[in-house]
């Protein structure tokens, strides 16, 4: 076992580490969110990252993104995060997919993956996502947040769409209204990379049918099922 893993195994146990080593996962956006869970998987050590995101940086992502900086805007942020990856963990390989998610190409995007994390800001894309997992049997990780508010939820064949989280259509949620400063992003990261390690590891309750909810102002954390 590398060095680097050894803060791993206490939490995880060697046999989950080597599952991590066999695992590929795909992350759907690479801003606010997905900027954290891919940093956070490379650190991991998982085999291989599937990135999907069409956008460049702008001024406006400097506030949240972690992948951003003064010196990057204006490139793709799935190049920038495969430098951010090779930079941590060169072990860890990377692909870098600089088109829009949509449920035509979750086939050839996706289908190599065995978790998919949901790190978009888009309502439409996530329920074609949860459609995708529920008919491939792949495992979706889904996250979201806006102001004080982050939403965490596990996804598979057999638990309920996705689409039961949102109401009405539209492309975007809350986050439109509320804003999104850095630690909402960094929150709801972190809480999916932990659901991520309860899968991989078997440890503790996955929110497998269940979407956790923080309110940050009252310091709530409320599970349900949906």
């Amino acid at each position: 076992m590398e060095k680097r893993y050894i803060k791993n195994i206490g939490t995880l146990t060697c046999e989950g580490q080597n599952r991590l080593f066999q695992t590929t996962v795909a992350v759907v956006g690479a801003g606010g969110i997905g900027g954290f869970v891919i940093e956070g998987l490379a650190r991991l050590g998982v085999k291989k990252i599937i990135a999907v995101d069409m956008d460049v940086f702008d001024e406006m992502n400097l506030n949240r993104q972690a992948l951003s900086n003064v010196n990057n805007l204006g490139n793709h942020k799935v190049i920038e995060a495969e430098k951010r990856v090779k930079e941590i963990n060169p072990g860890v390989r990377f692909l870098p997919i600089r088109q829009k998610a949509c449920l035509e190409n979750l086939p050839d995007f996706l289908g190599e993956a065995d978790y998919i994390f949901d790190a978009t800001d888009n309502i439409e894309i996530r329920k074609e996502l949860s459609e995708f997992v529920q008919n491939t049997g792949k495992v979706l990780i889904h996250g979201g947040c806006a102001g004080w508010y982050v939403q965490v939820a596990i996804v598979t064949k057999y638990t309920s769409s996705i689409e039961r989280l949102f109401g009405g259509t539209g492309d975007q949620g809350a986050e439109k209204v509320l804003g999104n400063p850095v630690f909402a992003p960094m929150l709801t990261a972190a809480l999916e990379l932990s659901e991520f390690c309860k899968l991989i590891s078997g440890k503790g309750e996955p929110l497998v049918g269940k979407c956790m909810v923080v309110n940050l102002l009252t310091n709530e954390y409320r599970v349900f099922e949906f």
